[in-house]
């Protein structure tokens, strides 16, 4: 059986999915998450090359310039059950992005993006290469981006 985003039940279900600690590509601004991304005045987030975790002292002087989650995006350990997202088995905002993304534009084929958290990225573990196409049109918060159009 095929499940949303194009993964088999059976991969659903492998242990690689469910017991290795996986990276949420869209945590929270929390002191100790690692900064992913910036948002670019192309609409899209645009991957950082290294490493970088926040603390709280970069985390307040970053809100000082509105919504951080709105220009940034983060990552940090997924949780799994304890996130609203989470539909029992996997994220549900991979699946959800793919198919509008996918449905509305034509997902770049080639390289992927640079990424510091593919390794054990949730989205890449899921749906593989198709997440990385997708990933740098997901704004954690769009509420701004809402309120403008």
């Amino acid at each position: 059986m095929t499940l949303p985003g194009g993964e088999t039940q059976a991969a659903a279900r492998s242990p690689d999915l469910q017991e290795a600690p996986r990276s949420c590509p869209s945590a929270p601004a929390a002191p100790g998450a690692r900064l992913l991304g910036l948002l670019g005045p192309d609409g899209r987030v645009h991957n950082l090359k290294s490493v970088m975790t926040v603390d709280a002292e970069f985390l307040e002087a970053a809100s000082e310039a509105g919504p951080v989650e709105a220009r940034m995006r983060f990552a940090s350990r997924c949780q799994t059950s304890g996130c609203a997202q989470w539909t029992g088995s996997r994220c549900g905002v991979i699946d959800k992005a793919l198919a509008h993304i996918e449905a509305a534009l034509p997902v770049e084929a080639g390289a992927l993006p640079p990424c510091t958290i593919r390794s054990d990225c949730r989205w890449y573990a899921q749906t593989g290469a198709r997440a990385c196409g997708a990933c740098s049109y997901i704004v954690t918060d769009r509420r701004a981006q809402l309120a403008a159009e």
